[in-house]
């Protein structure tokens, strides 16, 4: 049997919701689901959109089993 993976741990195939949102506009303006690709020590890589992009697993919050959530905010231009 294998070993189950550390609880509080991403995991490749685990989905991530995404939600992005401008500084200072009050909430997400846009909002998608990811898939973990792979993970390499404190990175994960994220598929879904039509490149692969990388984020901190420090960034992902638990929503449950194989699932996680990730705020980033987008700063406008001055």
């Amino acid at each position: 049997m294998p070993a189950s993976p550390t609880a509080g741990t991403p995991q490749a195939n685990d989905t991530v919701h995404l939600r992005l949102s401008m500084r200072n506009d009050g909430g997400p303006f846009w909002q998608t689901n990811a898939v973990i690709a792979s993970v390499s020590g404190r990175t994960v890589v994220l598929d879904g959109f039509d490149r692969q992009v990388s984020a901190s697993v420090t960034e992902l919050r638990p929503m449950g089993s194989g699932r996680w959530s990730l705020d980033w905010e987008i700063k406008t231009r001055p």
